[in-house]
């Protein structure tokens, strides 16, 4: 029996990294899936990919910041599958510089699809999980949003909202509705190799990990799995961590 078997996941940047793995675990475990993008040709790419994997798999050009788009996108899933059982927000929004440096813009940003668009997407597909009397929502945070990092400040203090948005939404939308979230650290994604370009630099992530090595996207996917399912029946408002142990190391004297 697969978990996910007449299972509706939305994935929200789910055209690379994180969000693919995700939606290609999901595939495999019996649902229909609705992966949204702002990069049509990624999308594209992805949305073909996925379809060898299983042909119950939409994709939809859609920025999670505008509430439009999120609209269309939504309805467009309910009005094929009659239901969304669960929500991963994973849209990335990044824009890096030390606090002194960034404009208001630059700041505001990293809120869009890290917190506005988590809000936006929320209050569209949450009321029908509750007329359906079930659902769980899966937020990704980062571990920026655990300790103060440099050059990651906007970034990080939206994340660290999320993670305290999900403990609300958690609160607010029980018995009926979970919603928890995992925090990824560094991961093997595009993104992390755009931040991380040369070897000697990976190298250098990699020995300040407790587990000595950059985490591969489905090592993420498989915790998010387990928390949309029913195997985590009864957790909720939870934060997991997920990051070879990176923020449980002092590191001291080291």
């Amino acid at each position: 029996m697969n978990w996910f078997d007449g299972k509706v996941i939305y994935i929200t940047g789910g055209s690379a990294g994180i969000g693919r793995a995700i939606a290609e675990q999901c595939l495999k475990q019996g649902a229909s899936v609705i992966i949204t993008g702002r990069n049509k040709e990624t999308l594209q790419k992805t949305h073909a990919e996925l379809l060898e994997v299983s042909e119950k798999v939409l994709a939809h050009e859609a920025d999670v910041s505008n509430n439009d788009q999120v609209t269309a996108s939504v309805d467009a899933a309910l009005e094929k599958f009659g239901r969304i059982d669960g929500l991963v927000n994973n849209a990335p929004s990044i824009h890096t510089g030390l606090l002194k440096d960034l404009s208001y813009d630059a700041w505001r940003t990293n809120f869009k699809a890290n917190l506005d668009g988590v809000f936006l997407i929320c209050q569209k597909i949450i009321p029908q999980m509750h007329e359906n009397g079930t659902g769980s929502v899966v937020n990704i945070s980062s571990v920026v949003g655990l300790k103060g990092t440099q050059y990651m400040g906007a970034y990080g203090a939206a994340k660290a909202g999320l993670i305290n948005l999900t403990q609300t939404m958690a609160i607010e939308n029980a018995p009926n509705v979970r919603v928890n979230c995992v925090v990824p650290g560094a991961v093997m994604t595009p993104a992390t190799e755009r931040a991380i370009p040369t070897d000697d630099m990976m190298k250098h992530t990699a020995n300040t990990i407790p587990l000595k090595r950059i985490a591969e996207p489905h090592e993420i996917a498989s915790p998010v799995l387990f928390l949309l399912s029913n195997q985590s029946s009864f957790i909720t408002g939870q934060t997991l961590v997920v990051d070879g142990g990176k923020t449980a190391d002092l590191n001291a004297g080291n």
